[in-house]
């Protein structure tokens, strides 16, 4: 069981990271809403929005590469080579960032008054990207301290701070956002170190032309898949902007951003489980991969399952809590939550694919799911307005979901989905009952009444009904768990 105690701590950082990283996110939101003039904060956000999404193509897949690569020399021994290999993915990471950062901040007049803003943040491109690569290269090792510490902790913390005092001085919106691109810098310098400070292993020799070549071959299709693939979650707001406005395109953006936080947990494995994948597919060991995707899904389901079932029946009370009028939106972020859960249920379907080597045909995924997206959304949103756009986001991600695990368990020849995962159906409907009790009862008290009730009660009886939905070994896990603590001196 090492690898699934590997899988649980690397999640359970992950999740403690994402956690921290949410909280230092609304501390600079608090931050800059206080200090900045009026109208800054939204040109902030669009900046450093902006640089965030394209650096996920000018890594150039090299991130990816780098996880796949270092799991794979790992599982086989073959170290030698590994630091040289990881260094020229910085390199090309670095490089791509410097050219798409520099056509970003050439282009940024069309932008009009935000231009300026734009090309500050372009700044953040290269090092963004690089920060990526050598932090992929430590969770190739299935170490997940640095992205912890470096991506979900450090980098936020360090923007505050530095935007703290950049705004103390006299600064103002281009401050800020310089702020941001030298957090970035900090996090570049403290992933390479922590890095070179585990790929201690004896020896090392440069990388061969072949090898590099085989990476940019891998990574060159990760740069338009990864910017498809952000459209996804984006592209339906895009689109109903031309037909709604107002608080009903607010109600609705407010929804597409309360239906990403089920994938808390699902994004927490796959990070974690990605370099499994890579080195338990490069050496063959295909029942082994299969059943450690099995857990590995369905402990994300279980983990999401409440969370998913708690908003779908608080989904006015959830968007109450950003204002009077926002609980127009929750019929689309009822069908958004149901076309998320898909996307959890099948499991890291995407990883399996691109960490078997697959990226051209992650990218005709993607490239598929775009298109059925655009097709769905631009007619639905004309003739129903949000409900029209909520639809056509969940067809597109659970279409593409499908897809891709039939292409995982043709291509790889794996598949998520055991006896023991419709053992969770016991714990899901009791948790369902027991939220739509609690609403039902407190439908008259304030939102945040309704919402704390149905919570609580949701949660308990999932926690109750749990035990039922686990297999027998991990059944007695926890209770081995739980008796540990319970018995633990205080």
């Amino acid at each position: 069981m090492t690898d699934e105690r590997t899988l649980l701590a690397g999640t359970g950082a992950n999740v403690i990271g994402l956690a921290a990283g949410v909280l230092a996110a609304f501390g600079v939101q608090l931050l800059l809403g206080r200090s900045l003039p009026h109208g800054g904060l939204a040109l902030v956000t669009v900046a450093v929005q902006f640089a965030f999404v394209a650096a996920a193509g000018a890594r150039f897949g090299m991130d990816l590469a780098s996880v796949r690569a270092v799991a794979i020399g790992a599982g086989a021994g073959e170290l030698a080579g590994l630091r040289s290999l990881v260094d020229r993915c910085a390199g090309i990471a670095l490089a791509a960032g410097v050219v798409l950062g520099a056509a970003v901040a050439a282009l940024s007049p069309v932008a009009g008054d935000r231009g300026e803003a734009i090309a500050v943040g372009a700044a953040a491109l290269p090092l963004v990207a690089t920060t990526n690569v050598y932090l992929g290269a430590t969770r190739g090792l299935k170490r997940m301290g640095p992205t912890l510490w470096v991506f979900w902790i450090g980098q936020p913390v360090a923007w505050i701070a530095i935007a703290g005092v950049a705004i103390a001085l006299g600064g103002e919106t281009d401050w800020a956002i310089a702020a941001y691109d030298l957090s970035w810098l900090g996090g570049l310098v403290a992933a390479w170190a922590m890095w070179r400070r585990l790929a201690i292993w004896p020896g090392s020799r440069p990388a061969t032309r072949e090898e590099v070549s085989a990476v940019l071959r891998y990574g060159a299709p990760r740069a338009p898949s990864a910017l498809l693939a952000q459209a996804l979650f984006w592209g339906d707001l895009f689109v109903l902007a031309h037909y709604a406005s107002g608080r009903r395109l607010d109600a609705y953006a407010a929804a597409g951003r309360i239906s990403q936080l089920i994938l808390l947990f699902l994004t927490s494995v796959n990070l974690v489980f990605s370099p499994f994948a890579a080195d338990l597919h490069a050496r063959g060991e295909r029942e082994r991969l299969d059943a450690l995707f099995k857990r590995a899904t369905r402990w994300a389901l279980a983990a999401t399952l409440p969370l998913a079932i708690v908003l779908f029946v608080a989904a006015p009370q959830a968007l109450e809590a950003f204002g009077p009028g926002y609980a127009a939106g929750s019929t689309p972020l009822r069908i958004m939550l149901v076309g998320q859960t898909v996307n959890v249920a099948t499991g890291g379907v995407a990883f399996v694919l691109v960490m078997a080597g697959f990226t051209g045909l992650d990218l005709a995924d993607n490239v598929l799911a775009a298109a059925v997206l655009l097709g769905l959304a631009i007619p639905l949103a004309a003739a129903e307005g949000p409900t029209g756009a909520a639809a056509a986001s969940a067809v597109a991600l659970a279409a593409v979901n499908l897809v891709r695990l039939a292409q995982v368990v043709r291509r790889v020849g794996v598949q998520p989905f055991d006896a023991a995962y419709a053992r969770l159906a016991v714990p899901a409907a009791g948790c369902a009952a027991a939220a739509w009790g609690a609403r039902a009862a407190t439908g008259t008290h304030p939102w945040w009444v309704a919402a704390a009730a149905t919570t609580a009660a949701g949660a308990i009886a999932y926690a109750v009904l749990l035990p039922a939905g686990l297999p027998a070994a991990e059944r007695a896990a926890v209770a081995s768990f739980t008796r540990r603590i319970s018995n633990r001196p205080r």
